[in-house]
C-alpha cells in the first residue's frame, strides 16, 4: 500500500515549548490510531521535528504501561475505550477529550443453543453472568458487560433488579485481560459458565465476541449495534474518546492539531481501502479480516472519522452517568467540560491548508 506523507503545521504554527517525545495507547479495536500506526504516518509525521513517539505497551516500566488505564502519564495520547478514560477523569486525572470516535461493533446477549430463552422477554427472572476482576483499578469488563446486558434488557422492558446477576470473577491482572482481547479469548470465563449451566444468558461483544459465540454453538437473542436508538449502542466502545493531558493541550495545541490531522488522514484513507482496512482491524483485535467484517459491518471502513457531534457528546455523557449510577466511578465531573474542540478545529484547519 502507498500512503503519501506531507508536513501539517506550517512553521509559524510551531510553539516554543520543546517536546522531544510523545507517547501513544489504543485498544485492540477498531480506532484511527491504529489504522494511522499500521501506515506508519503517526511516526513520520513527528519524525520531521525530530520527536519521537512512543508506544506505552512497549516499555518496561509498570507504571507507564498502568497509564493506559489511569492516564498519568504527561504527553500520552490515548484512543480507545470510554470506561478507563472516564475513570481517571473521575479520579481527578486532567485531560482533555479532543475528538470522539464511533464504530459500531457486534453486542449481543447470547444463550445456550439448547436454552428454552428464545426471547428476550424470556430472560426476565434468570441468571445472567457478569465478569468481575479483582484488583483492578477499573474493573472496565464487568461496566461493559452491565452495561450491555442493561440496554438489552430494557428493549424487553426488563428492570436489572427483577434478574439474577451471577458473578464469574477473574484472578487475572489487568494487562492480561486487555491481551485476552487482542488474541481473542475474551469472554471465554462467561461463556464456559454459560456452556456449564450456571448462568443462562452473558454478553459478547466485537470480533472476539462472536468468535466466542461460533465456537460454543451459542445463539443471540439481540444484536444493540442492529437497535435504531443509537444511544441504545453506547457502551465501552461507543464513542471511543481521543484524550490527551490538559497541560500538552494548552501548551502545544500544535501538536495535538497534528495528531489529529494524521488520524483525520487515516480515516480517508481507511474509506477508501476496505480490503485493507478489514486486515489492519483483524490484527488489532486477534481475527481474521473476515470475522472482523462481520463483526464490525461493512461500512467500518467509512466510520473512522473524528467529530465532537451532539450525538457522540450525548453518548459520552450517557455512560459517565451509568458508570456514576453504577458505583464504576466515584465522583460526578462535567462531560461538556471535559471536550475541547479547538485542537480538531485546528486539525481541520490544516487539512484545509493541504
Amino acid at each position: 500500500m502507498t500512503v503519501t506523507t506531507q508536513r501539517l503545521i506550517p512553521s509559524e504554527f510551531e510553539r516554543s515549548s520543546s517536546v522531544d517525545e510523545l507517547w501513544y495507547t489504543r485498544c485492540p479495536v477498531p480506532t484511527a490510531s491504529g489504522i494511522a500506526l499500521d501506515l506508519g504516518l503517526l511516526r513520520d509525521e513527528f519524525a520531521k521535528s525530530g520527536i519521537v513517539l512512543k508506544s506505552i505497551r512497549d516499555s518496561d516500566d509498570p507504571r507507564v504501561n498502568i497509564s493506559h488505564f489511569d492516564h498519568s502519564l504527561p504527553g500520552l495520547f490515548r484512543e480507545g475505550g470510554n470506561i478507563p478514560a472516564i475513570w481517571a477523569r473521575s479520579e481527578g486525572r486532567d485531560t482533555v477529550t479532543v475528538a470522539l470516535t464511533w464504530i459500531d461493533e457486534y453486542q449481543a446477549i447470547v444463550v445456550r443453543a439448547d436454552s428454552d430463552i428464545h426471547s428476550l422477554a424470556d430472560l426476565r427472572g434468570r441468571k445472567i453472568g457478569l465478569p468481575r476482576q479483582h484488583g483492578q483499578r477499573i474493573d472496565f469488563a464487568r461496566a461493559m458487560s452491565l452495561h450491555g446486558i442493561e440496554s438489552g434488557l430494557s428493549v424487553a422492558g426488563i428492570q436489572l433488579a427483577e434478574n439474577e446477576l451471577v458473578d464469574i470473577t477473574s484472578n487475572q491482572p489487568t494487562f492480561a485481560v486487555a491481551a485476552g482481547v487482542a488474541n481473542g479469548r475474551f469472554h471465554e470465563l462467561e461463556a464456559d459458565a454459560l456452556v456449564r449451566g450456571d448462568v443462562d444468558a452473558i454478553y459478547v461483544k466485537g470480533a472476539p465476541g462472536l468468535g466466542t459465540v461460533a465456537a460454543h454453538g451459542l445463539r443471540s437473542l439481540i444484536n444493540l449495534a442492529e437497535q435504531p436508538d443509537p444511544l441504545r449502542h453506547v457502551n465501552n466502545g461507543n464513542p471511543r474518546p481521543v484524550t490527551v493531558d490538559r497541560r500538552t493541550a494548552q501548551e502545544r495545541p500544535d501538536l495535538v492539531a497534528r495528531y489529529l490531522a494524521v488520524l483525520l488522514r487515516a480515516s480517508h484513507w481507511a474509506a477508501g481501502h476496505p480490503a485493507e482496512v478489514f486486515g489492519i482491524i483483524g490484527k488489532e483485535v486477534g481475527r481474521t479480516a473476515d470475522e472482523a467484517r462481520a463483526a464490525y459491518g461493512a461500512d467500518a471502513p467509512h466510520r473512522f472519522g473524528l467529530d465532537l457531534s451532539e450525538i457522540r457528546r450525548q453518548g459520552l455523557a450517557s455512560q459517565k452517568d451509568f458508570l456514576l449510577r453504577h458505583g464504576f466511578i466515584a465522583k460526578d465531573f462535567d462531560v461538556t467540560g471535559w471536550i475541547n474542540p479547538e485542537p480538531l478545529a485546528l486539525a481541520h484547519e490544516l487539512l484545509r491548508q493541504g
